[in-house]
């Protein structure tokens, strides 16, 4: 019985893959195509820190954010997290981890000259940047001038799954060619890209090896029933509120309709509420 393909982008898989010291060429390959440097800043080396990590126990009953972090040879900090649930607070989240990440550099006493460059990297799978391209990223610059950056020590990507879904990719590109892979795609394409690039090929077959390991599916399976778990809780409450909006309109006409003497059943009519309803918005 053919194994099935393990989604590379939950985040439990995504760390098990990218965040081992083993795995530190593949690690490379995805950040010189996310970071885009030129030839002579490609990065050669990288240094995969302690992750944050979950106890195997907690993945039970808790969706907590596991990430993969690491340092440059020349000690710049990049952290990479797969957020695959819209909790509507990305933006904050990514200035207070990146802020924690710039400010753990310096030991107690040491100079504010001794911070290096910190790098937030978010692949996330829902719309947040009113951009029409996929991968986007930011520094600290001037608000009119915009070619003018005063510093390059803070650099915040955001890659959007969704976006990236809308467009042809282009093989060619090596970013396009990690999402593919990321992202459920046909095994023909997965063929060509595996191909192309020998640092995904070597990342497939580390996902088949994982699929192959009964305790990493369990927690994989886990994983994956808590984060559809919560996107059905976060669309409930959603659909909930916009419930409450809509009722909240209807009830504002409604009154309005009755301090005009409008017939209880023209307001339900006309509105949509019941007659009970109606009638308890008449009490005082």
């Amino acid at each position: 019985m053919m194994k099935k393909r393990l989604t590379a982008k939950n985040d439990f898989i995504f760390q098990r893959i990218f965040g081992r010291k083993e795995n530190a060429d593949i690690l490379l390959s995805l950040l010189n195509a996310i970071l885009n440097p030129s030839a002579t800043e490609i990065l050669t080396e990288i240094e995969i820190l302690d992750n944050t990590k979950l106890e195997k126990d907690r993945l039970d009953d808790k969706l907590g954010i596991l990430d993969v972090r690491a340092k440059t040879k020349s000690g710049f900090q990049i952290n990479i997290e797969i957020q695959l649930i819209n909790q509507y607070d990305m933006l904050q989240r990514t200035l207070f981890y990146w802020s924690k990440m710039y400010t753990e550099q310096l030991l107690s006493g040491e100079p504010f000259n001794r911070l290096k460059k910190t790098i937030t990297i978010n692949i996330v799978d829902f719309s947040f940047i009113p951009l029409k391209k996929y991968h986007s990223s930011y520094s600290l610059r001037e608000n009119e001038e915009t070619m003018f950056c005063v510093t390059d020590l803070i650099e915040v990507h955001f890659i959007e799954l969704t976006k990236f879904r809308a467009l042809n990719p282009d093989l060619n590109q090596a970013l396009d060619r990690w999402i593919l892979f990321l992202e459920d795609t046909k095994p023909e394409v997965l063929e060509m890209i595996r191909e192309k690039d020998p640092a995904i090929a070597k990342a497939e077959q580390v996902l088949d090896w994982l699929a192959s390991d009964a305790e990493t599916v369990r927690l994989y399976e886990l994983r994956e029933k808590n984060i559809h778990d919560e996107i059905t809780r976060t669309q409930g409450a959603k659909e909930e509120g916009l419930k409450e909006g809509k009722f909240k309109g209807k009830k504002e006409v409604a009154e309005k309709m009755l301090t005009k003497g409008v017939a209880l059943e023209l307001i339900s009519e006309f509105t949509g509420l019941t007659l009970e309803d109606l009638k308890k918005l008449q009490q005082p």
